[in-house]
């Protein structure tokens, strides 16, 4: 049997040097970032609920391979100061609603091989997969607020995946 976490009330959602989530099901509702890869750099745990004060660390990372998480984050909805890898899983974020922080935040790199993510929110601070990726993604900037339903297709109108996001 699976794991499953529920955090409906935080400031950071889970919070570590390194992350590697491959089954169960997470979901997170934070006031600021929803998954932190931040390897002692931030003030958060010091009770600092200011401005994050983070750094690159090769030595942080976030791996991603199975599972379902879903992030309801006001801050960064997934952020690594190091990698980001995903391998798997489903993944949704509903990022943030400023241009200060954004639904992927990474000082690494990030790859994506495999499983399904869809992260949406302001794009201030947008980021999206890198080159060493085998596995396509699509990054969409709109020039107004959106709310409703985001829904990929295929060219017979199957629906591939569907996610509302928390927030315009």
């Amino acid at each position: 049997m699976c794991g499953e976490i529920t955090i409906k009330t935080c400031y950071e959602g889970i919070e570590g040097q390194n992350m590697e989530i491959s089954d169960g099901t997470i979901d997170i509702t934070a006031s600021d970032d929803g998954l932190n890869a931040a390897g002692g750099n931030d003030q958060s745990g010091m009770g600092g609920f200011g401005e994050d004060m983070f750094s690159a660390d090769e030595d942080a990372w976030i791996t991603i391979s199975g599972g379902t998480v879903t992030i309801d984050a006001t801050g960064d909805g997934i952020d690594s100061n190091g990698d980001l890898t995903v391998s798997g899983g489903n993944i949704f974020v509903s990022g943030p609603s400023d241009n200060g922080n954004g639904a992927l935040d990474y000082n690494g790199t990030a790859t994506i091989t495999g499983g399904t993510l869809v992260a949406a929110g302001m794009s201030g601070m947008e980021q999206n997969f890198g080159s060493d990726s085998t596995q396509g993604s699509l990054m969409m900037n709109l020039t107004d607020n959106q709310s409703g339903e985001i829904t990929l297709e295929d060219a017979d109108g199957n629906t591939l995946v569907s996610y509302t996001p928390m927030r315009e």
